[in-house]
């Protein structure tokens, strides 16, 4: 069964300003509990079961956090993310291509 169209980006660092706009989608204050020094992030946006699905595939492949980073609506998921030394997110990415795309 083929998925839905999928976005998938990969950051080797996360600048401070990004994680301010993640910390205001997130309502969080302070994002330093979820960002290790040099964390590596993924963001992936796709409809919510191919979303949950890629959370449950990045979490078996490899070491990683995987958070919901919410929109406007219930029914939809705006991101996930994979946060992770960069090993473990390419890892993590390498397994949902794998499997989804």
């Amino acid at each position: 069964m083929a998925s839905h169209e999928m976005k998938i980006r990969i950051m080797k660092t996360v600048s401070e300003g990004t994680k301010e706009i993640i910390a205001k989608r997130l309502h969080k204050g302070d994002l330093s509990d979820l960002f290790d020094q040099g964390s590596s992030l993924a963001l992936l946006h796709g409809d919510v079961c191919d979303m949950i699905y890629a959370s449950d595939l990045a979490q078996k492949a490899a070491s990683v956090d995987v958070f919901e980073i919410p929109g406007s609506c219930l029914q939809h998921m705006t991101c996930l993310g994979i946060l992770g030394d960069t090993s473990a997110v390419e890892a993590a990415v390498h397994k949902i291509r794998a499997e989804l795309l």
